[in-house]
């Protein structure tokens, strides 16, 4: 599995350019969700009960960073929808009520809060519902957010991959990468910007040091090479992103300026 953040984390530190807008903030004010696809794959005329059922699909999902499609495959052996990111199918649905709630999710609407209140991320900690694994990595991540002086405006939440309510939420993380779904192992996420998250960290790599990586990550000025090649999956959600909280980050390193370096 790619690592590419931590090699971007890396570059950002040997390049010193004139933008003092650190990371976190200039994702959440200026880099725009990439869409996700929904696509209803048919092989015969598509009937007024269907249409209607899918124009309810997407009355639900318009304000969201997705786009609709039908497509007719012909060889299929009945409809489905597909959710796409980047031309890589991430799920695959049967019907439309296993639709619901694809967009948005009360995680998630708790997560877009933080994010726009100012907070310089938001570490979710996704579990495998195995307590001694589990119970491990968080005990990691509790000393470094505790250790760091940018622990205050860091948001932590659990998640297990297992939730009934947050079944799109937590299946849209475990396609960051292609080969996570099978992975029985503890994962954080760093998610910024206009929920962006981060390729994960995973079981025995979930150590202090790599979440100090992450942190720098967030806390570094900004470059070109960063607004370039921005890493990170966008996750669907419906929100405008205006008018966020001024970033809880400046004052911090205002207050201490040799944290700015």
């Amino acid at each position: 599995m790619k690592r590419k953040f931590l090699t971007i984390i890396l570059l950002a530190g040997l390049i010193s350019l004139a933008c003092t807008t650190r990371v976190s903030e200039w994702v959440l004010l200026n880099s725009l969700p990439n869409p996700y696809t929904l696509i209803y794959f048919h092989n015969s005329p598509i009937t007024e009960s269907i249409k209607k059922q899918n124009l309810a699909v997407k009355e639900k999902i318009r304000t969201a960073n997705i786009q609709f499609q039908t497509v007719n495959r012909p060889g299929i052996t009945g409809p489905y929808y597909g959710l796409y990111y980047k031309n890589r199918l991430f799920s695959r649905y049967e019907t439309a009520g296993e639709l619901t709630g694809l967009s948005s999710s009360p995680l998630r609407e708790k997560i877009a809060t933080e994010l726009m209140a100012g907070k310089l991320c938001v570490m979710l900690y996704l579990k495998t519902d195995n307590a001694v694994k589990d119970e491990t990595g968080l005990n990691t991540l509790r000393r470094a957010i505790a250790s760091s002086p940018f622990g205050k405006i860091i948001t932590v939440v659990e998640l297990s991959r297992n939730s009934r309510d947050e079944y799109h939420f937590a299946s849209m993380l475990l396609n960051v990468e292609d080969d996570l779904k099978d992975i029985q192992e503890p994962m954080l996420f760093g998610i910024f910007g206009r929920f962006k998250a981060l390729e994960p960290l995973l079981g025995k790599g979930i150590s202090e040091e790599n979440i100090n990586l992450m942190i720098s990550y967030f806390t570094a000025e900004c470059s070109c090479l960063i607004k370039d090649d921005l890493p990170g999956t966008d996750i669907l959600f419906p929100h405008k992103w205006e008018n966020p909280k001024t970033a809880l980050l400046n004052k911090i390193i205002d207050d201490n300026p040799e944290l700015g370096y």
